[in-house]
């Protein structure tokens, strides 16, 4: 049986990717305050977080941050991102 992280809303990535941002020239910051995406700098700064954490819920959040910025790709800042709230935790789906 292998766990599949479902996709999270873009209210859940907004509380995941202020958890995570390096300050205020960093992807995860612009992702968390405005929406947008650069995609290659996003999962470069999820990555090297990633790579210092084991299993457990922290590395879930993260690992539905990195499919939802894979899935949103490279994007402007969105209207009405400020407005976002999700606290609901990431789901699993075991298949």
């Amino acid at each position: 049986m292998s766990a599949v992280i479902v996709m999270i809303s873009d209210g859940q990535a907004r509380r995941i990717a202020p958890e995570w941002h390096g300050g205020m020239s960093s992807a995860l910051y612009s992702l968390a305050s405005s929406g947008a995406i650069d995609l290659d700098r996003v999962r470069d700064e999820i990555s090297r977080e990633l790579w210092q954490l084991d299993v457990g819920e922290v590395r879930r959040e993260l690992l539905a941050l990195d499919k939802y910025v894979r899935t949103a790709a490279a994007r402007p800042a969105q209207s009405g991102w400020s407005r976002l709230w999700d606290d609901s935790p990431v789901t699993v789906n075991h298949t």
